[in-house]
């Protein structure tokens, strides 16, 4: 009953900035609405709010809107997955997979244009999960070792 309430409430604050005009808000009250979707098992309608909030992020130019997204809809392709193997449908499940895995390295890419090097490192350990609950060790791996990287540059700049 909680998440249906969450939900809502965050389909009641979509109102105003679509009417407003306020794509930055819009794209947050987007965001927001797939989440509790997601939350509630409403995988599809989960994956709809999430695409749109994309394309207004991406709109904005917004590069953490658009890694939030895509980080997003990477999650929600992960859990329909599942449900497909499931249903024994293993094609569709990959196709799911591959398509998880390519939003994940899409939004490790945007975050580079990050101006806030620790934004990017929370990002690349986030994409990083993602591709090693994929089974791809390797890539999350390199993933890890990118954002050490950035953590010991970071560190760095702190102590000069």
């Amino acid at each position: 009953e909680t998440s249906r309430q969450a939900l809502r409430e965050a389909v009641a604050l979509l109102d105003q900035p679509e009417a407003q005009g306020e794509p930055a808000r819009l794209s947050h009250a987007l965001a927001q609405v797939s989440r509790c979707h997601r939350a509630t098992g409403a995988l599809s309608e989960a994956d709809w709010y999430a695409k749109r909030g994309l394309q207004v992020a991406r709109g904005l130019g917004a590069a953490d809107a658009s890694v939030d997204a895509l980080c997003e809809l990477a999650d929600i392709a992960v859990e329909r997955a599942a449900r497909l193997d499931d249903q024994d449908e293993p094609r569709a499940a990959q196709r799911l997979r591959n398509l998880a895995r390519d939003q994940g390295f899409e939004a490790a890419e945007l975050g580079q244009r990050a101006a806030d090097p620790k934004w990017e490192i929370t990002v690349l350990l986030r994409v990083s999960d993602l591709i090693d609950r994929l089974g791809d060790h390797e890539d999350a791996i390199m993933l890890q070792r990118r954002a050490v990287g950035l953590m010991t540059g970071v560190a760095q700049a702190l102590r000069a």
